[in-house]
């Protein structure tokens, strides 16, 4: 950065500006703004860029069993036994499917341990 040198006139001639309110520089008779003020300089905000991420990003867990429920009257002893049995229906259902996959996840560890 180059300094620049300062010289000061031998005849100094004194000046005043007479300013507004608003900080514009006017002619004190006219009232007139000779010089409007240059307004602040504000930097534009920087822009704004999403994150980013190099790790690999994995799907989400696909649900196993969502439970479905039906909408029962409390108070009617019938209609708790019918849920009940309905409920214990549907165990036996997942049971089945437990054991099916536990077979064919077996089969699978034996072709894999094969090679």
């Amino acid at each position: 950065m180059a300094h620049a040198k300062v010289i000061i006139s031998p005849n100094p001639t004194k000046t005043s500006d007479r300013m507004d309110l608003n900080g514009n520089i006017i002619n004190p008779r006219t009232k007139q703004i000779i010089v409007p003020k240059e307004k602040e300089y504000i930097p534009p905000p920087p822009p704004i860029t999403p994150p980013t991420s190099t790790a690999p990003v994995a799907p989400p867990p696909e649900p196993i069993y969502t439970p479905v429920t039906t909408p029962t009257v409390k108070d009617d002893p019938l209609s708790i036994q019918t849920e009940i049995d309905q409920t214990k229906a549907r165990l036996v259902e997942l049971n089945e499917a437990k054991k099916l996959k536990i077979k064919e996840t077996e089969k699978l560890l034996k072709e894999l341990k094969k090679q």
